[in-house]
């Protein structure tokens, strides 16, 4: 059995959930594979070509535990349902599903406009530092502006306080199908105060018949 890490937007592997993580994993004897999603940079990110990255990985081996954050967690939650054959289980941290809807509310009509007028937008990066995404990020989340269909076991984990993607989101995928479980914890969407219990619930998740 493999295991993936998939990190979010404006993350990378050595994010403090993928560090915690990999360093869990490690002492049960387990490689935590932590790819960097942002192909070929931060700039030209896409969920598309974080879908590639994981296309490349899974390519080889056994089948696959994929974990995901946020972006990572969509697409996470979209490789597993176009690529069943690869995966065995699911866990989703805060899965921004419809991620389109929450550009549109974050930027606003106008702000759009002015991203898709500009080419890019500045967010903050892994480093916490302002730099530019195209605009691409955004017109390539056309295909991935709905729920996926579930196709394997799933849990989401998702903070109550999260101000980023509404938990509702998460509430609304795991009535889709009966293989998602859904754990509400108190935490904001970082979720770095339930760092050993998403690394606890990750472990036994994945262990568990």
């Amino acid at each position: 059995m493999n295991y993936a890490y998939l990190h979010g937007f404006a993350s990378g592997p050595k994010a403090t959930k993928a560090l915690a993580l990999a360093e869990a994993f490690a002492q049960r004897d387990i490689r935590l594979h932590v790819p960097d999603l942002n192909a070929p940079d931060f700039a030209h990110l896409t969920v598309s070509r974080s879908m590639a990255v994981v296309e490349r990985l899974t390519r080889d081996g056994g089948p696959w535990n994929l974990i995901g954050s946020s972006m990572g967690a969509l697409t996470a939650a979209f490789f597993a349902a176009r690529h069943p054959e690869r995966v065995h289980r699911v866990l989703l941290l805060c899965p921004a599903f419809h991620l389109d809807k929450l550009f549109h509310e974050s930027l606003g009509p106008e702000g759009l406009l002015q991203w898709e007028a500009t080419g890019a937008h500045e967010f903050l990066d892994a480093t916490g530092n302002p730099a530019p995404v195209n605009w691409e990020l955004f017109t390539d989340l056309s295909g991935y502006s709905s729920l996926p269909p579930v196709l394997h076991q799933t849990h989401v984990i998702h903070g109550t306080l999260d101000s980023s993607v509404p938990i509702a989101f998460s509430r609304r995928f795991a009535d889709t199908s009966d293989l998602v479980t859904l754990q509400e914890i108190e935490d904001d969407h970082r979720m770095i105060g339930s760092t050993q219990l998403v690394c606890e619930a990750a472990l036994n998740f994945f262990t568990k018949v």
